[in-house]
């Protein structure tokens, strides 16, 4: 048996939860405790592993575990995974099953390798929604699963952002948004995100936004970036002729950024904007070169 021992407040801070709430789970009985000579609760890490593995529940963030000398995998309910290829298939079918424990270790494992939010968001969460879209679209899945899926990659991203740096003071602002007939809210809340971390002010005004509406943030806020995530488009030819007008009305020195699932061969060339970004690494890049030009 090992030797180490927690208290209530690591495990909390491990997990992200309250310290009252792991003490509660501690009286009811769910987290075997040893009580001090002094009175003070602590808890062994078999007691702890069992109880993630009754509960399916996860730790967020073990590096606060301060000292303790046992392979984190041991305290893990899920699989670990290395492989690229292996974590989405792994991360897909978590949410395919809405196991949001597993996904929750999956995508701070993967923020945890470098430190990365871009690389979660172009590596794990769009590289494994896409599966789970082209599974929907052959009937291999159903609305619920892709729905939900949707739902729980939402909450995980957000709490990764509170790891991104809040922007500076002067940072340049970016807006942006995914248009009117597009119900998908998680692509523009990454771009959002991806920006953050870059170095931007960002800010998304969400799904299903008009463009008319758009224009008048756009000239009231005065952004040096807007984008457009286009996941879905309900009528093509509607679609185009809204966008092209929406980027005639931009103001010259805003630079028009398009991206997303929709965006293919065909629709592409009928579109007039300033840049086109096929995944994150290409967003940051272009991103991070305005950030050099302007500094310079």
């Amino acid at each position: 048996m090992s030797s180490v021992q927690y208290s209530p407040k690591q495990i909390a801070a491990a997990m992200r939860v309250s310290e009252s709430s792991v003490k509660r789970w501690c009286d009811r009985g769910l987290i075997p405790t040893i009580k001090t000579v002094g009175g003070h609760r602590r808890i062994s890490v078999e007691s702890l592993a069992q109880f993630l593995r009754d509960t399916k529940r996860t730790l967020t963030d073990p590096d606060k575990l301060g000292g303790y000398d046992e392979p984190v995998v041991a305290l893990q309910p899920a699989p670990v995974v290395s492989d690229v290829s292996d974590e989405v298939g792994t991360f897909t079918t978590a949410l395919l099953n809405g196991d949001e424990a597993t996904c929750r270790q999956i995508i701070h494992q993967a923020y945890r390798r470098n430190n990365s939010f871009i690389d979660v968001a172009a590596q794990v969460v769009c590289s494994s929604m896409r599966l789970v879209g082209e599974m929907w679209e052959s009937g291999r899945t159903d609305v619920l699963q892709e729905r939900y899926g949707c739902e729980i990659c939402f909450r995980l991203v957000n709490e990764l952002a509170q790891y991104i740096q809040l922007p500076s003071s002067d940072a340049p602002l970016a807006i942006g948004c995914a248009p009117p007939g597009d119900q998908y809210q998680l692509p523009t809340h990454l771009v959002e995100l991806v920006l953050r971390e870059t170095g931007w002010n960002a800010r998304s005004l969400g799904n299903n936004m008009p463009l008319k509406t758009m224009l008048d943030v756009v000239h009231q806020y005065k952004p040096r970036m807007v984008w457009v995530s286009i996941s879905t488009i309900e009528d093509r030819g509607v679609f185009v002729d809204s966008f092209n007008d929406f980027a005639k009305q931009l103001p010259k020195e805003v630079v028009l950024v398009a991206g997303g699932r929709a965006m293919d061969d065909d629709l592409r060339p009928r579109l007039n904007y300033t840049a086109h970004c096929d995944n994150f690494y290409q967003l940051a890049g272009l991103a991070s070169a305005m950030l050099t030009r302007r500094e310079a």
